[in-house]
C-alpha cells in the first residue's frame, strides 16, 4: 500500500481545483487560507514540551502508543464506527483540519513537546506529518493492518528533500542568468515524491525546471505544456510578456 503524504494529497486536489471555472478556485483558496490563518492564530506562540493539552483531560501522550489509546478514549463511537467502516488508512485525510489541527495545537506536535520527540526519533519532523501519521496508523491500528512507519518516514524524507527550494546557485545554464523561481509542480508517485520547481530566465524568459538529484534543466514538450496550462490556469501569475528568443 502506498503512503501519499497530505501535501501531495492536497496537491492532487488542487490540480483538480485549477482545471475549473475561477469564481470556484478563487473560493477554493478562500475556504483554504482561512482553515490556514484558524490554526496559526490557535497555534500557541509558544508550546514547552511540558505543557498539557488545553482541551483533554489528561496530560498530552508522550508516544505513538499513548497518542492511539487517547483516541480511543476521546473518540465518539460515532467517530470510531466512521473509521471501522473507512476501506483505506487515506481516508483519514478528512480529519486533517479538524482533529488533526486539535492533536497538533494541543498535544505539543508544533512546539516541541514529548510526543513531537518521540515522533522525530521514529523519523517524522513536521507537525502535519507528525498528525497525519497518528491518524493514518491509528486506523491501521482499529484494522490490524502493519504501522510500516519505516516506510512512512523514508517516504516523508524524500519528499521534503524534493520540496526544498532551489539554491542560489541554480541559474541558467546556458548564460549563467538567474531564475526567478515561481511555482512548483508534483511528481513522481507515492514510492518516489519529486517536485519540479519552475521559473523562468531573467535574461532569456525562457521557462527553466530544477530538482534537486538533476539540477536545472530545459523541459520536455510534456512537461512544458503542463507547466504553461498550470501557469495560465493560476489567477495570481503575473501577465505574461513577449520575450526575444
Amino acid at each position: 500500500m502506498t503512503i501519499p503524504s497530505f501535501q501531495s494529497k492536497f496537491d492532487a486536489w488542487l490540480d483538480g481545483a485549477l482545471s475549473q471555472p475561477i469564481v470556484i478556485l478563487v473560493l477554493l483558496l478562500a475556504v483554504a487560507s482561512q482553515l490556514g490563518a484558524e490554526e496559526r492564530a490557535a497555534r500557541p506562540a509558544k508550546q514547552p514540551g511540558n505543557e498539557k493539552a488545553r482541551e483533554a483531560k489528561e496530560p498530552p501522550p508522550k508516544t505513538l502508543e499513548e497518542a492511539h489509546q487517547q483516541l480511543e478514549k476521546l473518540l465518539p463511537k460515532e467517530d470510531l464506527a466512521k473509521i471501522d467502516s473507512m476501506k483505506t488508512e487515506e481516508e483519514m485525510i478528512e480529519y486533517h483540519f479538524g482533529l488533526g489541527m486539535s492533536l497538533r495545537n494541543t498535544w505539543g506536535l508544533w512546539g516541541g513537546g514529548p510526543l513531537a520527540q518521540s515522533m522525530n526519533k521514529l523519523g517524522f519532523h513536521h507537525p502535519d506529518d507528525m498528525s497525519g501519521v497518528i491518524l493514518e496508523t491509528f486506523w491501521c491500528r482499529r484494522h490490524k493492518q502493519d504501522f510500516r512507519l519505516k516506510e512512512r518516514a523514508a517516504f516523508y524524507a524524500a519528499y521534503w528533500k524534493a520540496a526544498a527550494g532551489p539554491p542560489e546557485t541554480a541559474k541558467d545554464p546556458k548564460d549563467g542568468s538567474e531564475v526567478d523561481w515561481n511555482m512548483s509542480l508534483g511528481a513522481g508517485d507515492d514510492k518516489r515524491p519529486r517536485q519540479i520547481h519552475v521559473g523562468k530566465s531573467k535574461k532569456s524568459g525562457r521557462w527553466l525546471v530544477y530538482e534537486y538529484d538533476k539540477g536545472v534543466y530545459l523541459p520536455d514538450a510534456t512537461l512544458l505544456k503542463r507547466i504553461t496550462d498550470s501557469f495560465s490556469s493560476d489567477p495570481f501569475a503575473p501577465n505574461e510578456k513577449p520575450t526575444e528568443k
